[in-house]
């Protein structure tokens, strides 16, 4: 049973009356969701989909899209959850670049797709959803057709999805999970963070990320019900807790400490929540304790899309005095600390590269070869972030050896967005770094030298970035007469990083 299909079948058997999805007033047993399932494959491999085929889902949270998602790799097909967030334009490339035959999308989100309309890109679209709910087109599809299993062989190494990621280069990469990965991934996920048979998790993050499918597809193997915010909102969220009696969820730094305040001001107690999972980012010792004082446990790891989510974990169970750590590698996962230029292997307490193995190990990067081979040598991934195993065998990750910048969980490439900025003919030089945020944790300011004689505004460089990249990307623009650089050229972030934390610090 390492395939997707082969867990929901068994979730199926085992449990058919269980509670599978809540969204809004809609509610599915497991049984009720696997047979929309099943009328919605039937009718992909009426349209001719076929084992290998790509299909993307742009759709908002909502209960369609575990079902859009179910139905696809069940058809034998792989799955392409896109960014709802993502400009026109960068949703242009990836479509480009993962050629699917069938695309479903939310109503809203319509105009999302004129660039690849534009472009003459040729793919036929299903309308889902509309107004948080199926689009009648959508139920069209489903009526009258059958809900028995249907007959497509799928094994252990066919791709189920494809991610995308930004890299380094700022073009997107399609990261390709197979039914393996997710089942090794998600297995050992589910055991480490404690999620057992009737758990109700509270799906608050959007489904399009790999954590977003990773939690979807453990309910279906633990026998979780999956409760989904179709609009996430911090004021009633702790309602939807107790209203639902939710004892599990996933929230990264940023939302926890909106929880925090929520929770303190209300004086509520909400017994059924055990636990919350967290990641993306590096959460504050601080605000781990404080939720503990206050009865729950906050479950932190470590991980990327291309390990399908989380690879360590460390929680409150391990000690306080291993909270600065990201705990310790699930089952079947290898992590090595390696000299950067050597690629051996470094002790304990010695600071290298974190590289990466196990079953859960992405299969590449779509159309992609030299990026695969890049990170991806003789099984091993190789992170690109710095970091270091304490004797106890806890990791510890210090800093990235890559420029990404971390804002509210979603990663931005300083690469993808300093070629957009200097676009500008009055832009000389640039260079993007993350600054430290509360709220955020980062944000990204743009340090631009303008050409001589320049009237160029902040505005000016935010309103063109946000007519081609998603708003969060560049956030601040800093006018400086000069980047600093080294002797061969090289701009160095790590001095302009100093100078804003120097400015910070002034500021307090």
């Amino acid at each position: 049973m390492n395939t997707i299909v082969d867990m929901m079948r068994y979730r199926v058997e085992f449990s058919p009356n269980l509670e599978a999805l809540v969204c809004g007033s809609k509610r599915y047993s497991y049984q009720e969701f696997n047979h929309r399932v099943n009328q919605l494959t039937h009718f992909l491999m009426e349209s001719k989909v076929q084992k290998g085929d790509r299909v993307a889902v742009l759709c908002r949270n909502s209960h369609l899209f575990p079902i859009i998602v179910l139905a696809i790799i069940k058809a034998g097909a792989i799955t392409v959850p896109l960014n709802w967030r993502l400009n026109p334009l960068e949703l242009e490339y990836i479509l480009k670049n993962s050629q699917p035959k069938l695309l479903f999308y939310d109503d809203d989100l319509d105009s999302k797709l004129s660039a690849a309309r534009e472009s003459g890109l040729i793919f036929n679209t299903i309308r889902a959803g509309s107004n948080m709910d199926a689009h009648p087109s959508f139920e069209a599809l489903l009526l009258n057709r059958p809900t028995t299993e249907p007959d497509v062989s799928i094994v252990e190494n066919d791709p189920a999805a494809i991610i995308y990621t930004s890299g380094t280069t700022g073009l997107p990469k399609g990261v390709i999970l197979s039914h393996g990965n997710w089942f090794f991934s998600i297995g050992a996920t589910t055991n480490a963070l404690d999620w057992r048979y009737g758990d109700r998790y509270l799906a608050v993050s959007p489904l399009f990320h790999v954590s977003g499918m990773m939690v979807m597809l453990s309910a279906i193997l633990q026998g979780m019900t999956m409760v989904i915010m179709s609009d996430f909102n911090t004021s009633n969220i702790w309602e939807m807790i107790e209203a639902e009696r939710i004892t599990t969820m996933f929230a990264p730094p940023t939302t926890l400490i909106y929880l925090l305040a929520e929770i303190i001001q209300s004086e509520k107690e909400f017994h059924s929540l055990r636990t919350l999972a967290s990641g993306a980012a590096k959460v504050p010792n601080k605000l781990i304790e404080q939720f503990y004082q206050l009865g729950y446990d906050v479950i932190q790891g470590y991980g990327c899309t291309e390990v399908a989510s989380c690879f360590t974990v460390w929680s409150p169970k391990m000690g306080f005095d291993k909270c600065g750590s990201v705990g310790k590698p699930i089952l079947q996962a290898k992590v090595r600390i390696v000299d950067p230029e050597t690629h051996q292997d470094l002790p304990a307490g010695e600071v290298g590269e974190i590289v990466l193995g196990g079953p859960q190990i992405f299969q590449g990067y779509w159309n992609n070869p030299e990026a695969t081979e890049q990170v991806k040598r003789n099984g091993w991934l190789f992170t690109g972030d710095a970091g270091k195993l304490d004797e106890d065998g806890f990791l510890y990750v210090v800093d990235r050896y890559k420029d990404m910048i971390i804002c509210g969980g979603t990663n931005i490439y300083p690469a993808q967005v300093e070629p957009v900025i200097l676009e500008l003919d009055e832009v000389q030089e640039v260079a993007l770094i993350g600054v430290p945020d509360e709220i955020w944790g980062e944000l990204a300011r743009a340090y631009v030298v303008k050409t001589p004689g320049a009237s160029l505004t902040e505005e000016d460089i935010l309103n063109h970035c946000h007519q081609k990249l998603a708003n969060y990307k560049v956030a601040e623009v800093v006018f400086v007469e000069a980047l600093p650089k080294n002797s061969m050229g090289k701009v160095l972030k790590r001095v302009l990083r100093e100078q804003a934390m120097k400015e910070l610090e002034e500021q307090k």
